[in-house]
């Protein structure tokens, strides 16, 4: 019994620095990086929206013992309001990922700023920022003559 709890204390270790190191990572990149996208929403880039993968789901009670729901995070940049979370229950999500004509939902009700997002959701965001980023920077076009 002791080599199951042991196992257990040294995943739970992993996890814990997992999440450290992410959170660290995202605290260094993602603030910054929303000052930057804030600017940009004051100057006219506006009505954007990029989404990301979800994240992190976690129970919609206080265990999945009693029901099966979930709360899913989901990354998402929107402008204005920069990088951040939308959350979804995960039976809406799921259906909203399967939907045959991919009718794009606007996230703003959804939507949680960066700095309103639990740490863990934090620090997951910081391997998709660049693409999101990226994303919108694709969808930006100045047209020139």
């Amino acid at each position: 019994m002791n080599e199951v709890l042991s196992g257990r204390a040294a995943e739970v270790a992993r996890l814990a620095a997992m999440i450290r190191a992410g959170l660290e990572e995202a605290e260094a990149m993602i603030p910054p990086l929303n000052d930057q996208l804030n600017e940009l929403a004051l100057l006219g880039v506006t009505c954007h929206q990029v989404e990301g993968p979800s994240v992190y789901a976690r129970p919609a009670g206080l265990s999945n013992d009693t029901d099966d729901t979930a709360v899913v995070f989901q990354a998402v940049l929107l402008m204005p309001g920069g990088i951040g979370a939308a959350t979804w229950n995960s039976d809406e999500f799921n259906e909203y990922q399967h939907c045959s004509y991919q009718e794009q939902t606007d996230l703003r009700d959804r939507f949680l700023p960066y700095t309103k997002l639990p740490p863990i959701v934090r620090a997951l965001l910081a391997k998709h920022a660049s693409t999101m980023v990226g994303n919108l920077l694709r969808d930006v076009r100045i047209l020139d003559d």
